[in-house]
Order: structure tokens, then sequence, then C-alpha cells
């Protein structure tokens, strides 16, 4: 599951877009959400199988949305939905070249 993926996000101000970043060690995964022009780490996420869960917080000027993410890797495609206090934000993306 390490790599980087391009993704977009539909969020309550439209779609954004971005890359994420995974670092896989066993079933554990960290690693960046650069997205609304910031980049915001996480650490403590596990994977099973192609799915993956992760949570952390995405600061945006002086806010800070927390969310936990779930979703699967099929290939070199990423789906995910983040779930927040605005919502459920859907993700999507592919494998960086």
């Amino acid at each position: 599951m390490n790599g980087t993926y391009n993704i977009t996000m539909q969020t309550p101000m439209g779609m954004e877009e971005g890359t994420i970043t995974f670092t896989q060690d066993g079933d554990e995964l960290s690693g960046s959400l650069n997205i609304l022009r910031g980049s915001n780490v996480f650490s403590g996420g596990n994977i099973e199988g192609n799915e993956f869960i992760f949570s952390g917080e995405i600061k945006k000027l002086i806010t800070k949305i927390p969310y936990t993410a779930k979703g699967t890797i099929d290939g070199d495609n990423l789906t995910a939905v983040a779930d927040t206090k605005y919502g459920k934000l859907t993700i999507k993306g592919n494998r960086a070249l």
C-alpha cells in the first residue's frame, strides 16, 4: 500500500484536488493528506487486506477538521470516505506515476 495517490475529495465547498501518501509498516499505516493547500500528517492507521482506516485533522487557516477515513485500494485505484463534523466526504484517486 506504500505510495502516493492523486485524489479528488468532494467537500461542501466543491471538488478539491490533492494527494495522499501512505507508509505501511506491517498492518500499521501512516502518511500525509495534502489537500486544501495544506499537508496534514496522520499515524496510527490500520490495514487489513486491501482495506484501510486512519484518522487525523485537516488544518485550514485557523480551523481544524477532525476526520476518520475508511477505504480500499483496488490495483492502482483508491476509494474512501472521510467522516467529518461537516458530513461524509467522498475521496477517489489513482496511484501517482
